[in-house]
């Protein structure tokens, strides 16, 4: 963004622009930053979503096993099949919402970048 700013700043400075126009595209390079400094965030927070499910569905994992031997007196190979199995459904499910938000990030920058080329 700096570049843009010194490029609006020399094309003034030549009297190549008008001053509205300068304050024009400034205020375009200002919203440009303020857009992909959201996407940014918007991408941390898919990133930290995706690590906590990550968490979640070990803990789940070794939960539902413990809860199978010790509440349901099944052995650890059927406690482990059972609970694995519901662990991976509630993963991909809890998952749904970051992919989700993912792919929409991807069509507002891929569509951003094509209206500015």
């Amino acid at each position: 963004m700096p570049g843009k700013q010194m490029a609006i700043d020399a094309d003034l400075n030549a009297g190549l622009i008008s001053q509205d126009e300068a304050l024009r595209r400034r205020e375009e390079v200002s919203q440009e930053a303020d857009f992909y400094g959201a996407m940014d965030g918007a991408s941390k927070f898919v990133r930290g979503d995706a690590i906590a499910g990550i968490l979640i569905l070990l803990i789940n994992v070794l939960g539902g096993i413990a809860i199978g031997m010790l509440q349901h007196n099944l052995s650890a190979t059927d406690a482990a099949q059972n609970y694995t199995l519901l662990t991976i459904g509630d993963g991909l499910v809890a998952q749904i919402p970051s992919m989700l938000l993912s792919t929409a990030a991807a069509i507002i920058v891929t569509r951003v970048s094509s209206a500015q080329d």
